[in-house]
């Protein structure tokens, strides 16, 4: 029978050791240290290489799936899968997922060949040998790893102890323990014994024995895996490569555990095949000197290195000439916003610095930043993945009210509804605007999940004297009949784009009956719209933004010629009266003159989350209809120069007129992505790389929630970053739906 041998390639981990050029997102498997391509590129090359070999399965974070797919298409690998994990599980989690699809797509009888990204091979030869060796004994029934032949005695390594006799018809041999690394003196014992071998981390198993041992020895984990693996999403990219998307709540409950542990030291069936082919796992700076071009005195050199009376050094230089004088086994690497310089001896140390960076929240843990090639391409995938495979299911399911219908108002920092508190209209306007939107951009599970806030709007929130009511209890009985003209301007944007999607008459019905109330009951008798019925003062420009946004969306989706004139009345407000000196104002008299300087403070104050938010609308105006004001560039400067937290680099949620703000800073989550929404649908390269580093920290400070991005967000944060909010309110998606556009939806961007 002839072997069906199915690579998969371990894309996991961070190289810590390997900082300042490998990063949390951009990690050393990624990165080119030696050659022409980075460590993954080389072992797909290596794998496509072995004969019998289908095209290999990529395991890796879903928060580099895209480069990992760009750079295999910018090499013309071809691979069976991207198969994205939502957070590291470690590698019996990511054995299984890539069992589970061999199992299902080649049959029991294929032979799935783990292999970590990161190692470096010189005989090409000896390890196709060894793999195939590999295979045999695990076609058997065997679960076989690869040991390495020691050439020294490394401490850096585990070791694995062969029985001395062959098992039965295969070339592997039965394992008889496996150590952890040794000491210098014990390690030494194990070279001259010839018994020992390196441990490489490359194994072989049918995908059928290999769930079967994981049911056997880790049954929670076997179930969670099979359970991840049933809800899993199969998506085909533009450039026809497949990607299985994990959905992550399942996928966290996974324990994390090494196959190691997990399985092989367990196992009956444990072999190992010897092999010596040149190995390296490159685990840190003094093995990546080792596998270079290096001159006569030892030194390994990259980038405009000038080097005088030093040996045996490694040096990378990046943009920028790097001399060393007089120096011995040191590493010298420079990256644009990193410089790392250590004796070699202590390369291992490497990563003490790394997680000392990534504990203070320090981006050169995370990523290469904005100068970096791949920043703006980790940037979309991550977008992508958390968006259209975390955030947009959590909240279409968790998210949605199974037994009352409609959205619920918040989740818990659990990811749990709250079912007793009560529910906003324009929170379920929102999700149906966000889950239509999400729709348009290619989301097919958009145009249901929008049926039911769409069907609780339609069904309780209509009030019988005309007008969207302001909240209802759950169960859909009325708790404030306010008609508030925010609320009905949240409803015409989430009814015209759920028409968009459905065609359903009775919504265009609904949206035509709430026009009749804006345009003949909320009208100020002077100027402008009433804040509500009853009307209050003082009154507010919030509400009439919403209605210009709402209007351009009309213009957009149906040529609309009333709301063409809608939103150039409320641009001519904005203009004659909410911007004074230059500067929007946030409360105004009943003729919407500003408010005298002796008036309560708190009317007085700015919020530059709507500074960036009105600047944004009027530059879309301007592409819409060619009129424009210069005071948007004073609307974001002065957000920029006055209304960002320090010690964060977050929207502060208010300031004062005059640069001033107050004595307790707060930082909600909205107002960073108007920031983010606004730099990157700009045409300066500068500003979108602010918005993409703006991006980073709301991951940080707002998304990651328990140490994971799962698809919810804290609502707001102190000067120095503490978390302050208690709910994850669900109003927040059409938020950062809006920030993430520009990423994902070239045409977006580039109007």
């Amino acid at each position: 029978m002839t072997l069906k041998i199915v690579p998969a390639i371990l894309c996991g981990g961070s190289g810590t050791r390997l900082w300042p050029l490998s990063r949390s997102h951009e990690p050393k498997q990624l990165q080119t240290l030696f050659g022409e391509h980075s460590l993954l590129t080389h072992t797909a090359l290596r794998m496509n290489a072995v004969p019998n070999s289908a095209a290999p399965l990529i395991i890796c974070s879903q928060a580099y799936a895209n480069e990992v797919e760009t750079q295999l298409l910018e090499n013309n690998i071809p691979v069976s899968a991207i198969l994205e994990e939502p957070m590291g599980r470690d590698t019996a989690a990511a054995a299984g997922i890539a069992a589970h699809w061999v199992n299902d797509n080649l049959g029991e009888d294929a032979v799935l060949v783990l292999v970590p990204a990161d190692h470096y091979i010189e005989d090409m030869e000896h390890f196709q040998t060894a793999i195939l060796e590999a295979a045999q004994t695990a076609a058997k029934g065997n679960i076989c790893t690869i040991g390495v032949t020691p050439d020294r005695p490394e401490t850096g390594f585990g070791y694995i102890k062969r029985a001395p006799s062959q098992l039965d018809g295969v070339p592997g041999y039965p394992v008889e323990k496996f150590v952890e690394k040794p000491d210098a003196d014990t390690a030494q014992s194990y070279v001259d014994s010839g018994d020992y071998v390196w441990n490489a981390g490359i194994f072989a198993v049918r995908g059928s024995t290999y769930l079967s041992e994981l049911s056997n020895f880790e049954p929670d984990i076997y179930a969670k895996v099979i359970a991840a693996c049933d809800c899993a999403r199969l998506e085909t990219s533009a450039n026809g490569y497949k990607h299985l998307q994990y959905d992550p709540l399942l996928f966290s409950a996974i324990e994390k555990k090494s196959i190691d542990y997990a399985i092989m030291e367990r196992t009956e069936n444990a072999a190992v095949v010897p092999a010596k082919f040149g190995w390296s796992d490159v685990g840190s700076w003094a093995s990546v000197r080792e596998l270079g071009t290096m001159d006569k005195n030892g030194n390994n050199l990259t980038g405009d290195v000038r080097i005088v009376d030093s040996k045996n050094c490694l040096v990378q230089a990046s943009g920028r000439v790097v001399a060393v004088i007089g120096l011995d086994d040191v590493a010298i690497i420079d990256t644009p916003d990193a410089l790392l310089v250590c004796h070699t001896e202590h390369a291992q140390s490497v990563k003490k610095v790394h997680q000392a960076l990534e504990k203070d929240g320090h981006s050169t843990a995370l990523g290469h930043g904005s100068r970096s090639k791949s920043f703006e391409s980790r940037s979309r995938g991550w977008a992508r993945n958390w968006l259209f495979n975390q955030a947009l299911p959590l909240w279409a399911d968790i998210g949605l009210d199974r037994e009352y219908g409609g959205a619920y108002e918040a989740l818990d920092m659990d990811g749990k509804p709250i079912h007793d508190m009560g529910r906003r209209f324009r929170v379920q306007a929102r999700q149906v605007y966000a889950f239509a939107h999400a729709h348009e951009m290619g989301w097919k599970e958009g145009a249901h999940a929008l049926e039911s806030p769409l069907n609780y709007m339609l069904k309780h929130c209509w009030l019988d004297s005309g007008g969207w009511g302001h909240t209802f209890n759950r169960d859909g009985s009325l708790r404030d009949s306010r008609v508030d003209t925010y609320d009905q301007a949240f409803a015409l944007l989430g009814l015209g784009w759920a028409y968009k999607v459905t065609g359903d008459k009775k919504v265009m019905d609904a949206a035509n009956k709430t026009r009749d109330v804006l345009f003949n009951r909320l009208r100020h008798p002077v100027i402008g719209f009433v804040e509500g019925i009853p009307a209050t003062t003082p009154r507010r420009a919030n509400p009439h933004m919403h209605l210009f946004e709402m209007a351009m969306a009309w213009m957009e989706l149906f040529g609309d010629e009333q709301m063409a004139d809608l939103a150039q009345e409320i641009f001519e407000l904005y203009t004659q009266r909410f911007c004074v000196d230059g500067l929007l104002r946030e409360y105004f008299h009943e003729d919407l003159t500003p408010l005298p300087d002796r008036a309560n403070p708190k009317y007085l104050m700015l919020e530059p989350g709507h500074l960036l938010e009105w600047a944004y609308l009027l530059r879309k105006y301007e592409k819409l209809t060619g009129r424009k004001t210069n005071t948007t560039a004073v609307l974001e400067a002065f957000s920029d120069t006055y209304g960002i937290a320090p010690k964060t680099g977050l929207v502060m949620n208010q300031c004062y007129p005059d640069g001033t703000h107050p004595e307790e800073v707060k930082c909600r989550l909205w107002p960073q992505t108007e920031y983010i929404r606004l730099k990157l649908t700009q045409g300066s390269i500068v500003e979108q790389r602010k918005g993409l580093e703006m991006l980073e920290r709301l991951k940080k400070h707002y998304l990651t929630v328990g140490g994971e991005n799962m698809g919810y967000w804290h609502d707001e944060v102190d000067a120095q970053g503490k978390v302050l909010s208690s709910n994850s309110p669900a109003s927040t998606l059409y938020h950062v739906l809006g920030c993430l556009m520009p990423l994902l939806a070239e045409k977006e961007a580039k109007k």
